[in-house]
C-alpha cells in the first residue's frame, strides 16, 4: 500500500512539472511571436523608407 502511495506522489509531482513546462514554452512562444511581428514590421518599414529615398 505505501509503494502505491509514492507512485501516486511521484506521477502527481511529475504531472505538475510538465504542466509547469508546457505553460512556459506557450508563453514563451507567444512573446517570441509577439518579437518577432515586430521585428517583421520594422524591416517592411525600413524597406518603404528606402524606396520612399
Amino acid at each position: 500500500m505505501e509503494i502505491q502511495d509514492n507512485i501516486f506522489v511521484v506521477a502527481l509531482v511529475l504531472a505538475i512539472i510538465f504542466a509547469g513546462l508546457a505553460l512556459f514554452l506557450f508563453s514563451l512562444e507567444r512573446k517570441l511571436n509577439k518579437v518577432e511581428k515586430k521585428i517583421s514590421e520594422m524591416e517592411e518599414e525600413r524597406e518603404s523608407e528606402k524606396v520612399g529615398k
